[in-house]
């Protein structure tokens, strides 16, 4: 039996994902596995379904909600294989959108309808530049302001052209025939691939997917597998900053040399080109370094916060009061390191009265068990609270939806350590460890596994 994004075939054997969660979480399917195919943006929409992108070669947009006899069913929407839908979903004043990697389109949509749109869309935003990464996040502000982010064309490119979060003003109407992506305001540039976009306080985050394949043999020999750091990013500069890509990278752990963890160096392949060194990178004025790095090759491409939803409600699964405001990352995991990293959901405190984050690296609450030899693998994408104030989220390399929920009323959910400066370690609690196991006996004569690259 082969499973999109990742493979499995065997001998008369079930396929699982495994997984666990750190001490006082539990998690379940909050749907069949594939029953929603290749799962990757997640939207609640306002009375509380769960709409979700299957990325290609599905390209559908599924709705799950509980029935009249309390059952999690689905209903395809829209099934946008021709149009080529690959992540992005957003709802905003009657409508749903989605994205191909060239096109936002839209729906008119009332919440909570379950029957199929149909094709009675429109084209909002045109001519995007295709290739590369394809993923084009979507996410509106309180004044029905389209943001939509779009990746790099190359691992290393030779400019911020593609690298960019674009702001589209939908509240003064739309252009026949929608608009040209080139004539959006530039809110954000030289973010290579921030997939993940959230609003918080009114406030735009992001996190951002540092490049592969870094050498500086100058600095420091072998330093690809921990650098440069993914990055989580607090976008609160005036509209058209700059934040790096692709001229500068942010360290995260170089021990040898001199260089903290979030300072900014040179590329090397701009290293000679007369403007670009380590001292005009390391210059906030140039490139504005990340609030938050991230551990390198995580693959952030999910970001959501925690509105304190049901979190006065004790014996729920809501989520802690004390998380309100909180960052959590859906980190999709490394493709080329060894050993492999990321494959889990990490929370990230956040003091929002300062700005400032609380502790140096994220605290995970859901992860893969075996990243090295998982087959198929739990490959976070993208999440979501619900209005119960659990964690919705997607894995797309398994075909899962899973459902986070908060279950230890004894669990101090503060970050603490004993010895300053270094990061808490949660720990598995005995039963916080799961199967999420893909139904039928298989009998096929051969076993293999194809090993490829998750788009992200």
């Amino acid at each position: 039996m082969i499973i999109i994004g990742g493979s499995c075939l065997a001998w008369a054997v079930k396929c699982q994902v495994d997984y666990n969660t750190t001490e006082g979480f539990t998690a379940d399917r909050f749907i069949n596995t594939n029953e929603v195919k290749r799962p990757r943006g997640i939207l609640l929409d306002p009375v509380g379904d769960i709409l979700i992108v299957s990325g290609k070669p599905y390209s559908e947009i599924t709705t799950v909600y509980k029935d009249h006899e309390n059952k999690t069913v689905k209903t395809v929407l829209v099934n946008g294989e021709r149009l080529g839908l690959t992540h992005g979903i957003a709802y905003n004043a009657g409508y749903l959108y989605a994205s191909s990697d060239t096109t936002v389109y839209r729906w008119p949509y009332s919440p909570g309808q379950r029957s199929a749109l149909g094709e009675n869309y429109e084209i909002i935003i045109k001519n995007i530049p295709a290739g590369g990464h394809e993923t084009r996040t979507l996410v509106f502000d309180s004044y029905n302001s389209l943001y939509i982010s779009v990746g790099s064309f190359a691992n290393v490119s030779l400019d911020s052209d593609r690298a960019r979060i674009l702001k589209f003003n939908l509240g003064q109407g739309i252009q026949p025939g929608g608009f040209e992506y080139s004539s959006g305001e530039v809110y954000a540039e030289g973010l290579r691939n921030a997939v993940g976009l959230a609003f918080y306080n009114a406030i735009l985050w992001a996190v951002d997917n540092g490049a592969d394949d870094l050498v500086r043999d100058d600095i420091e020999k072998d330093i690809n597998n921990s650098n440069p750091a993914d990055e989580l990013i607090k976008l609160d500069k005036p509209p058209g900053s700059f934040y790096g890509y692709p001229y500068c990278w942010t360290v995260y752990d170089l021990p040898k040399t001199n260089n903290g963890r979030g300072d900014q160096l040179a590329w090397p392949g701009y290293l000679e080109d007369g403007v670009h060194n380590d001292a005009w990178c390391n210059q906030s004025s140039n490139s504005i370094p990340p609030t938050l790095p991230l551990p390198a090759h995580y693959a952030p491409l999910g970001l959501t916060f925690y509105d304190g939803t049901g979190c006065d409600t004790t014996g729920t699964g809501a989520f802690p009061c004390t998380m309100k405001g909180d960052a959590f990352v859906a980190f999709h995991g490394s493709w080329n390191n060894n050993p492999q990293r990321g494959f889990q959901v990490a929370r990230i405190p956040i003091n929002h009265e300062t700005g400032v984050r609380i502790g140096e690296e994220p605290i995970w609450i859901l992860r893969e068990i075996a990243p090295n030899s998982c087959n198929p693998c739990l490959r976070p994408v993208d999440l979501v609270f619900d209005q119960h104030g659990h964690l919705i989220v997607t894995s797309d390399a398994s075909g899962d939806v899973i459902r986070v929920m908060y279950e230890n009323g004894d669990l101090d959910p503060e970050p603490t350590s004993s010895t300053p400066g270094t990061k808490p370690s949660p720990t598995p609690g005995p039963n916080s460890v799961g199967k999420l196991q893909l139904s039928g006996m298989l009998v096929i004569l051969m076993a293999f596994t194809v090993i490829q690259r998750q788009y992200s």
